[in-house]
């Protein structure tokens, strides 16, 4: 038999939460001790680390908002190449599209840093009422430049959207 299943039968049938969430609770008491212990040796081992002579990089985070308000096609406006450098080195950790509802998969984004782009590996995301956060591990570099590209091929609706990106890197 396994910890866990030790754990279970040690609970008296008086403290268990009767059906459905008997499982979840059971789990959540199991594991929160479990969770306060790592953390606990997660900062034991970064003092220890610096007791070497080691050092423990501090991070920094940022998010780089690019929002713009597509015009109705051909318009001008109705494209739009958004350009931000980056504050620092480090990795874009995620990307956060915003498509309000009524875009129906009519307004296109896509995401890059200098000459590549990551989010698509190609062409150009297209959704409706969502916002999904893609995770990346995407290196970029002191002051390199990240883009945004969006295009509005809706030809009734002007489209206001936002794509937020976090980026992290060794705090100095």
């Amino acid at each position: 038999m396994g910890e866990y299943e030790d754990f279970v039968k040690s609970i008296s049938k008086r403290e268990r939460v009767p059906e459905p969430f008997t499982s979840i609770d059971n789990r959540l008491d199991f594991l929160g001790p479990r969770i306060v212990a790592l953390a606990e040796r997660v900062s034991s081992l970064g003092s220890a680390i610096e007791s070497l002579g080691g050092v423990v990089m501090p991070v920094q985070i940022e998010q780089i908002p690019f929002v713009f308000n597509l015009a109705i096609p051909p318009a001008v406006g109705s494209r739009a190449m958004l350009t931000e450098n980056a504050p620092f080195a480090g990795y874009i950790k995620s990307i956060t599209p915003h498509w309000p509802n009524g875009c129906n998969a009519l307004v296109d984004v896509r995401v890059g840093h200098g000459v590549k782009q990551f989010c698509p590996n190609e062409n150009f995301l297209s959704l409706n009422n969502a916002t999904p956060t893609y995770p990346f591990n995407e290196r970029v570099e002191d002051h390199e430049e990240i883009w945004v590209e969006m295009v509005n091929t809706d030809g009734g609706f002007t489209h206001a959207i936002t794509v937020t990106i976090a980026l992290e890197g060794a705090a100095v």
